[in-house]
């Protein structure tokens, strides 16, 4: 973790010491599409993505930090679950698996000056993998609360991520916006990174008979009687490994403060 806050210190260092650099911030949604070994246990992710960078004077290039959080895997189902006092009752056993990477991030403008802006970039940090458990009561129509919540599988790897897309400056659309302030932004990059392992509970190839080469091991979540001690098991997925290995597509709006 202490290496993952690198980032952040350089990045204030660099507040300081570039105060002639504008600042801006970026959110909306990212489409993840695994390719490798990873494309045979995910079939996609979907999530939400924010990012901060600060633009040299120049405009040609910029600096900052990019964090991405995704959900690939999602699995409901009812079991009887025991209290402390002994009562029992149905409760909704919800499995989600997500991850989330934290990057460095360098971009660099091929033009400048104009409504479209292609660039190129590269990032550079951690993805964090992991399966977590949740049981609700049905009758919680919000699920504003878990009755129990666990961890049940977690794993990560340093990855890298190179790229490009276009940026669009709305000010052609909305006259009222200065220059460069808002703009809409497309991009698509590859990420790579080391072997880690990985739950998915609904992987393509979940209901076949034939095991692949990838898989490490079953995952199940155990249920304790609270009278009896006797635990029982749910069987929630599988777990695999593999190079962490995937298109990463975005569309987010960008805000830039002027300077």
């Amino acid at each position: 973790m202490k290496k993952v806050l690198v980032p952040l210190f350089l990045l204030a260092c660099m507040h300081t010491s570039y105060s002639q650099w504008s600042r801006e911030w970026s959110m909306g949604y990212t489409f993840a599409n695994p390719t490798g070994k990873m494309q045979q246990n995910i079939n996609q992710g979907h999530g939400f993505v924010m990012d901060f960078h600060m633009i040299a004077p120049s405009d040609k290039y910029a600096l900052g930090l990019d964090l991405n959080y995704s959900i690939y895997g999602y699995d409901q189902s009812r079991q009887q679950y025991m209290f402390p006092d002994g009562t029992t009752a149905d409760m909704d056993i919800n499995v989600s698996n997500s991850f989330m990477n934290l990057m460095a991030s360098g971009r660099y403008n091929l033009i400048t000056g104009k409504t479209i802006t292609p660039y190129v970039g590269a990032k550079a940090g951690y993805s964090w993998f992991r399966t977590d458990l949740n049981i609700y009561d049905p009758n919680d129509f919000d699920n504003c609360a878990p009755v129990e919540t666990d961890l049940l599988q977690k794993d990560g790897t340093w990855i890298y991520s190179i790229g490009g897309g276009l940026r669009y400056d709305l000010s052609s659309i909305f006259k009222k916006l200065a220059k460069d302030r808002m703009s809409l932004n497309l991009s698509a990059y590859y990420t790579q990174g080391g072997t880690v392992n990985y739950m998915n509970t609904d992987a393509p190839d979940a209901h076949h008979t034939n095991t692949p080469p990838n898989r490490a091991s079953d995952l199940e979540a155990e249920f304790i009687n609270t009278q009896t001690q006797v635990i029982h098991k749910h069987h929630v997925g599988y777990v695999y490994s593999s190079f962490a290995q995937m298109m990463d597509y975005r569309l987010t709006i960008i805000f830039r403060s002027a300077r």
